[in-house]
């Protein structure tokens, strides 16, 4: 009986060991309506992203945690918000009629055209905190290829290049898709051949554009990437586009995280990462998944099942962990903000020696005033509508 009563307190304690890590690590916080869409989140956990206004209207928003702010259009008829920097600034797309997308900046509760670059089919991809944006141009349908640029705060271009390749007589292209605060841009870059294009991925610094090598398939791009130098993105492996794999690259080198066998049907990509080296992007064995140096998680199994959600769409992940991500219930899709129930405690990695610090200048104590007062101005000016949860 007592050997018995023994094993009894162990299994028992076992289960309780069991039951507690299957405890939720996330919350699940609503920040658009029906059929919204998050794109971003900065380090204050402030989502943006657009909801439908209006039937196949779309408008930009951003939410605080007090509720959605509709950015508007300056008079068109569409907005789309595709990223925030710390300081609230909001950069995103706006149209006025078909064919006619151009650039805006949202800041303290104020709108401004920023155009397109040459009247070229523009696409504005990242902001960050001293107001660089990374932007690619091209014509539409592609027919001299696409350039992509780093826009100064004042408006001057530094165009990235274009990586090396083996098609001399094909125009090449050359995809902006992310940006930190040291100026380093990341995304794809090779020609424009048919029916595929052999895109490779890039980290863009000071002018040189770095290769960062294969899984051993073309297509590959680098789609996030943190103020370490660090990227994830998507490789292609066996079976070209239709096979492909998340990634982490660091330094010099590059890592498979799908984690699956190459026997395997994978379809996996990073969308966001970290100062702490965190991913989070889509998989089709997992659906959304955040991924911390192990091994991939599925973020529904992080969640409280009950509440009957499918974290599908992982966007952006900040240094606090909160992520930015579409979620649907019951077949509609939600912009949602998914928060720790237990925030990180541990600290970020010291930075390496050779790291340079941010592109963003300091302000003085007057202007770091005055820039505070102008956000507090806007903030007050934004008028919240609450989100149905």
């Amino acid at each position: 009986m007592q050997l018995r009563y023994r094993l009894s307190l162990v299994l028992m304690s076992f289960t309780l060991a069991g039951a507690a890590s299957a405890y939720p690590e996330y919350k699940v916080t609503v920040v658009g309506p029906a059929n919204s869409a998050a794109t971003d989140i900065n380090n204050a956990g402030v989502v943006v992203g657009y909801y439908p206004f209006a039937p196949s209207v779309n408008h930009a928003f951003l939410n605080r945690g007090k509720g959605l702010v509709d950015l508007g259009t300056l008079g068109g008829t569409e907005s789309v918000a595709v990223a925030i920097n710390d300081k609230g600034q909001v950069l995103g797309h706006w149209s006025s009629g078909p064919g006619t997308q151009r650039g805006f900046l949202y800041d303290c509760a104020k709108l401004r055209d920023i155009g397109t670059i040459g009247g070229r089919a523009t696409t504005w991809r990242d902001i960050n905190n001293a107001g660089y944006i990374a932007v690619s141009a091209g014509d539409a349908p592609l027919n001299d290829g696409t350039t992509s640029y780093l826009r100064a705060p004042g408006g001057a271009l530094t165009a990235l290049g274009d990586l090396p390749n083996d098609y001399p007589d094909s125009p090449p292209l050359t995809f902006a898709l992310a940006l930190n605060n040291k100026n380093q841009v990341a995304g794809e870059s090779g020609p424009l051949t048919f029916p595929d294009q052999p895109l490779h991925a890039f980290i863009w610094t000071k002018g040189t554009l770095r290769d960062l090598g294969s899984l051993g398939q073309e297509p590959m791009g680098a789609q996030a990437i943190n103020d370490r130098g660090q990227a994830t993105g998507y490789a292609s492996v066996q079976g070209g586009f239709r096979n492909r794999v998340a990634f982490f690259y660091s330094r010099g080198h590059l890592i498979d995280i799908d984690g699956r066998p190459a026997s395997e049907d994978r379809f996996s990509d990073g969308t966001g990462i970290n100062k702490r080296g965190h991913i989070v992007g889509s998989s089709n064995h997992l659906s959304g998944f955040i991924w911390r140096g192990k091994q991939m998680q599925s973020l529904n199994a992080l969640i409280n099942p009950a509440l009957g959600w499918d974290i599908r769409d992982p966007q952006a992940i900040n240094d606090a962990g909160q992520i930015a991500a579409n979620a649907f219930r019951n077949g509609v899709r939600y912009a949602v903000r998914l928060d720790l129930i237990k925030p990180h405690v541990d600290a970020v990695a010291p930075p390496e020696h050779d790291e340079e610090p941010s592109v963003e200048a300091p302000l003085s104590s007057s202007a770091a005033a005055k820039r505070a007062q102008q956000e507090a101005e806007g903030m007050a000016k934004e008028v919240a509508q609450p989100v149905a949860q």
